[in-house]
């Protein structure tokens, strides 16, 4: 009697293929699928099929931080400048605001 072997794979889904060091797979891209007989023992690699839309495009990718000084503080009493890490002066305040509750902005 001949028995034949067969292996059930899941279908791969669409989307990027990327070689990736393994522990990179585990740590950021578990909810991927691997494509099964990629491993490579020597480098630790694996091929990852990263489906469309899961990598955002980055909106500052590009752009250059530059430090931007603000009156802060959690009264009107009490401002002081602090110094602000953004790429524009909108994103300054909206930082200052989730961290004071006082900021005076330009008019």
């Amino acid at each position: 009697m001949d028995s034949e072997i067969v292996y059930a794979f899941k279908p791969i889904p669409d989307g990027d293929r990327r070689t990736m060091k393994y522990s990179q797979y585990k740590k950021h891209y578990a909810d991927c699928t691997s494509v099964p007989g990629t491993y490579d023992k020597d480098m630790k690699t694996i091929d990852v099929i990263v489906p469309k839309g899961r990598m955002k495009p980055s909106g500052v990718r590009g752009e250059r931080f530059r430090t931007i000084w603000l009156m802060v503080g959690d009264s009107q009493d009490e401002m002081f400048e602090q110094g602000f890490k953004a790429i524009c002066y909108e994103n300054a305040v909206k930082r200052a605001k989730k961290l004071y509750r006082f900021v005076e902005t330009a008019p």
